[in-house]
Parts: C-alpha cells; structure tokens; sequence
C-alpha cells in the first residue's frame, strides 16, 4: 500500500463555525498544495506586505497534501489572490482573529494505493467498525522535524523552565535538515556559547545574531531571548513535543488495552 503518492491523495478541510459578524478582520480561505502553513503564512505576508503578527490561523496543515484551512488578517484586503501553491478566497469579516479554539474538526480524504485485492477487501470489511469507534492514531515524522542529533524536542526544556537549554537547541544544535549556512551558523554558536561579544563579532547578519546581540546586553536573560524567536516557530516547537507526548500515552493505552499477541512495534521517527 502506497499513501501520499500525489499531493491530491491526502486532502484536509479544517471545518468552522467561525462567526463571519462584521469587524476589522478579513477572512480567507487558505486552500495550499505541497506547501506547509508557515511557509504559506510567509508567502502571504510577502504578497500583501503584511507583518506576520496580524495574521490569525489555527493550526498547521500537512505539506505533503491540499488543504484548506481558515486565516485572517487585520485590516486585510477584501479580495482574493491567487498564485502556483496556494490561494486565498475571501469570506467576509470578523470582530477577532481566527485561532486553534474555533476548529470544530478537520476532514480527511486519503487515497490508499497499489492495495492487493486481500487489503482492499479487509479495509470494505472494517469501514463500519471504523466508523463507529475510529482508529488509534500516531504522529510521525511530519511533525518532528525540528527534532536534532540529541533527540530532545525543544519543547520539554521550554516546558520545565530550562529557556538557556530550550535556546541552545533552537538556534545552536546541529539538525539533518539544516543548510551549508546554517550548519556553519551553528557551528560557530556552539563554539562561543556564552562569549557573547565574540560570538556576535564572529556571526554574519541573521536572525540568530540579532539574538546574540540581544544577550550581549543581557547575558543571563534567555527567556527573553528565546521570545525573540519567530512565534510560528515555537509553536511548531511545541507541538512536536505535544505529539510526543501523545505518542507515548497512545502506546501505553494501547499496551494496557490490548494483548500482546495482538500487536506488533512500528518504528516512529522519535
């Protein structure tokens, strides 16, 4: 069985009852494909020369799929536009930005191929038992790419207070997705961790060095630093560690629920 083959093979409709009541907030419909939501935010931004701030979204879609999600904008135009990989359809407006509290759902539609004749039949079989009690469902590595060589998620140190050790993994551990750039970036944050002056005189002009500045001048303040951060990153941050999290609740219910006999591992991305 192959799944996501095509970016048509997996679509998600976010469903809202999002009050369209009049107010300073244009709504759109965000409909994307092979595209995430922070890349999607940016491209919108940059368009309509937006700051990132005022634009309202409740959460991130896949980017290996179409989707469809609902975001709004402050004072934002009372139009659409469209460009390769995704569009914006407007919807009316609103008294306050879109968020995570106003998705009542989101709907799937996935297309499972080179099924054999056996797997198509089990999968017809299921689809009443399905329906009726639904699926254990894990998160894999579409969430955890912010994962780096320690395997800690940036979250659980973020979560317990430890903002110098929550810091260091953001903007100085080395990742497998990294660029040339950034890996040389970190390299050298690594090295002067802590020699804040060097570290900033060492550094090309980048979002990173404008935190290393900011520590130049208040060395012990990593909390504040780490606020300095993109707020769509530490978002993303925090919910790989809530899928993990999730993730190792799920197998331990489904541990205490089922017999062994019954099941068998499957190897996650963490």
């Amino acid at each position: 069985m192959k799944l996501k083959s095509l970016p048509e093979d997996f679509e998600v409709e976010e469903l809202s009852d999002f009050p369209l009541d009049g107010g300073p907030f244009a709504v759109y419909l965000l409909t994307k494909r092979s595209l995430g939501t922070p890349e999607a935010i940016t491209a919108i931004s940059s368009r309509w020369n937006f700051p990132r701030r005022v634009i309202g979204y409740g959460g991130l879609k896949d980017k290996h799929a179409v989707t469809r999600q609902w975001v709004t904008i402050h004072r934002g135009p009372r139009r659409d536009f469209r460009e390769e990989s995704l569009s914006l359809t407007y919807q009316g407006q609103a008294n306050r930005p879109f968020g995570p509290q106003d998705i009542t759902a989101n709907r799937f539609q996935i297309v499972m191929r080179n099924l054999t004749d056996e797997a198509a039949q089990k999968v017809i079989a299921a689809r009443n038992s399905l329906a009726e009690f639904g699926v254990p469902n894990f998160y894999d590595d579409q969430r955890f790419g912010s994962l780096g060589e320690s395997g800690e998620f940036i979250g659980r140190p973020w979560c317990l207070g430890d903002y110098e050790r929550a810091l260091w993994l953001a903007i100085a551990e080395p990742n497998s997705h990294d660029r040339p750039n950034d890996r040389d970036e970190k390299e050298i944050i690594r090295r002067l961790w802590g020699d804040w002056v060097a570290c900033k005189a060492t550094l090309r002009k980048s979002s990173s060095r404008s935190i290393i500045t900011y520590l130049v001048d208040h060395p012990e303040r990593f909390r504040d630093a780490f606020a300095l951060l993109r707020q769509d990153l530490r978002s993303l941050w925090l919910a790989a560690y809530q899928s993990d999290l999730w993730n190792r609740c799920l197998a331990a219910r489904l541990g205490q629920s089922i017999p062994a006999s019954r099941t068998f591992p499957v190897q996650l991305a963490t």
